[in-house]
């Protein structure tokens, strides 16, 4: 096994405790605003480390990218990613919590996509790699 071989499973390693993590909350009522601040903002930690997990593995196949469109599309070719899609909305929306204080059923509105598209999304990534990993 390789460094890149490697590198990509012990990225994967974090990517699988926060998602874990992430999962076991998903469910959970929220009380108030800085609860649900905590749910995003441990999501915006999961997905950041999905993409590395995403960016490593393609490294560690020697399939070198640096463009997040086109690591998806290989994922999505290889069966790792589901719906493609789905991973584009999360990062064209990866800043709406920068407005989170100017609006509050932007609170609302990302707890339910979170919960209800996105973690879908991430539990058939970390499948996938669990079972190549």
């Amino acid at each position: 096994m390789n460094d890149n071989e490697i590198r990509w499973r012990q990225i994967f390693d974090n990517y699988d405790k926060a998602f874990i993590e992430l999962n076991h909350v998903k469910d959970r009522i929220f009380e108030n605003n800085l609860e649900k601040a905590g749910y995003i903002h441990y999501f915006e930690i999961a997905f950041n480390l999905a993409n590395r997990v995403m960016f490593a593995y393609l490294e560690a196949k020697e399939r070198f990218t640096e463009d997040y469109h086109l690591a998806v599309k290989e994922l999505a070719g290889e069966g790792i990613i589901r719906d493609s899609h789905t991973w584009y909305k999360v990062e064209n929306r990866k800043k709406l919590p920068l407005f989170l204080h100017k609006n509050e059923m932007l609170f609302d509105e990302l707890i339910y996509d979170i919960t209800e598209t996105y973690i879908p999304e991430f539990t058939y990534f970390w499948e996938r790699l669990k079972e190549i990993r």
